[in-house]
C-alpha cells in the first residue's frame, strides 16, 4: 500500500446460494415451505392469546426503549392489557414520521381529534445537525457502481 502498511487480504462476501446448504434452502422454499406453513396453520386453530404470543409479536416489531418508557415492564402487566400493548407497540414502530403515526392511529381505531401534521411537529429551532440531516435526506441516493467484468 502507498502508506507503507502491509496489504490486508480483502474478505469478500461469498454467495452461499450454491453451497449444499444454500441449495437445500432454495429447494425448501420452492417445495416445502407452503406445506410446513399449512401444517403450522392447522395447529394454530386452537391458539389463544398468551404471554408467549405477545412477546413474540413485540420482538418482531423491534421496539426500543421508548416502548418500555410508555408502558413499563411488560412482564408486570396483566393479560387484559395485551390489546393496549400491541396498539402502543404499533404506534411506537410507526412514530418516526408524523403522517405514518397518524395513519397508523387511524388504522387501529384511534383517530386523534387533531391529527399531527408534519408542519405542526417540526421544531422551530433546529440544530445544525438537524438541518444537515434534512439536507442529506433530500438529496438523491447515489447510483450503485457497476462491476467491471
Amino acid at each position: 500500500m502507498r502508506d507503507g502498511s502491509p496489504r490486508r487480504p480483502t474478505a469478500s462476501p461469498r454467495s452461499t446460494t450454491w453451497t449444499p446448504a444454500g441449495v437445500q434452502i432454495v429447494d425448501w422454499r420452492r417445495h416445502g415451505r407452503l406445506d410446513a406453513l399449512r401444517a403450522l396453520a392447522e395447529r394454530a386453530g386452537g391458539l389463544m392469546w398468551s404471554r408467549r404470543l405477545l412477546h413474540a409479536l413485540l420482538d418482531e416489531l423491534h421496539l426500543g426503549d421508548d416502548f418500555e418508557a410508555l408502558v413499563g415492564r411488560v412482564a408486570r402487566l396483566p393479560a387484559s392489557h395485551n390489546a393496549r400493548l400491541l396498539a402502543i407497540a404499533l404506534l411506537v414502530r410507526h412514530s418516526w414520521c408524523p403522517r405514518d403515526l397518524s395513519r397508523t392511529a387511524t388504522r387501529i381505531g384511534l383517530p386523534h381529534p387533531k391529527a399531527p401534521t408534519a408542519a405542526a411537529l417540526t421544531p422551530t429551532s433546529q440544530t445544525p445537525r438537524d438541518r444537515g440531516h434534512r439536507r442529506r435526506a433530500s438529496q438523491p441516493a447515489p447510483r450503485p457502481r457497476s462491476r467491471a467484468r
